[in-house]
């Protein structure tokens, strides 16, 4: 203890750091976690002096509503993870630190988790365009996991600010108004994933291409066969490069999944997994067959592939 008492304050504000940090996309605190504030004053000194020891609230709103208040200018990483939280604690005070954190365009990571959709709407709201002052600039990774059967709407989200260190997008059974809105506001996507829920508007191939057009870095994409439609004038011949593309799932109808990848230029050394959903026995050897032969013949390195087929009627 004599040798710890004489640490510089940055070396112990740096351990306390690493003890409070998220580690992945729904870290928890773990119990005792901050019990390093009530070993002596210096240390809780140090520790209320130290802005990266309060970038993470903890994984529920009972630890944010706790720890918020010592929380000033660190980027934050806002998680909930709690599948049953009740809302029973998510109160004004809650949304003023929100939106605060919003306001000062501090907030870098947003890891929400639920299955009570009004839960996430709740905390949704005060970081949206409807809250006077809101930023966005400083947000590099938003996942949304909605595991509620009704679909969360986060339009407002996407409306009006544009979004660009945004790397990861995630979108779990949610509704946007416009996929527009994806296109034109995120330039620097390396991770997109739209398994999205009706009845929101589904995205056309145009759009979906748009998207990936104004993001040239994503490595991996995965949809869901919800999130894309075939365009009502028709196919065109365009086509979008991906030169980055590492890794894509797909899954869908064979029509909308072959149909994407006809127009994707994407490498041959990428991870292509698909999974095609309500097809008669017929559609597979017709439709898929063909794409994946010319797949397999172009192919320059040790790439992985995956097929699993669900048919109307019959076993996978």
């Amino acid at each position: 203890m004599l040798n710890v008492s004489k640490l510089p304050p940055e070396v112990l504000g740096d351990i306390f750091r690493r003890n409070v940090t998220l580690k992945d996309d729904f870290d928890r605190l773990e119990e005792r976690s901050r019990n390093f504030l009530f070993v002596c004053h210096h240390w809780s000194e140090v520790a209320l002096r130290t802005p990266e020891v309060w970038s993470f609230w903890g994984d529920n709103p009972t630890d944010w509503t706790r720890w918020h208040r010592y929380s000033r200018i660190a980027p934050l990483d806002l998680v909930l993870g709690d599948e049953y939280y009740d809302g029973s604690t998510f109160n004004i005070t809650l949304c003023d630190a929100l939106r605060d954190r919003a306001a000062r365009d501090t907030i870098r990571r947003i890891h929400l988790l639920s299955e009570n959709r009004v839960v996430l709407s709740q905390i949704i709201s005060p970081l949206t365009s409807a809250s006077k002052g809101v930023r966005s600039n400083s947000v590099e990774s938003f996942v949304l996991l909605n595991h509620d059967d009704n679909p969360v709407d986060v339009s407002d989200f996407f409306a009006h600010y544009r979004f660009p260190k945004l790397q990861r997008l995630e979108l779990h059974n949610c509704n946007i108004t416009s996929w527009d809105l994806l296109a034109s506001r995120t330039t620097v996507l390396t991770s997109l994933t739209l398994h999205i829920g009706r009845p929101s508007p589904i995205s056309t191939t145009s759009q979906l291409f748009s998207i990936f057009a104004s993001n040239p870095s994503l490595r991996k994409v995965s949809l869901s066969g919800d999130a894309v439609q075939t365009d009502s004038g028709g196919e065109s011949s365009y086509r979008v490069s991906l030169h980055h593309l590492k890794k894509l799932e797909l899954v869908g109808g064979s029509r909308h999944v072959i149909g994407l990848l006809r127009r994707l230029d994407h490498p041959t050394n990428v991870d292509l997994d698909i999974t095609l959903r309500d097809n008669t026995v017929t559609d597979v050897p017709r439709m898929v067959g063909p794409y994946l032969q010319d797949y397999l013949r172009r192919r320059d390195g040790p790439n992985g592939l995956g097929l699993c087929v669900h048919p109307r009627h019959g076993r996978n």
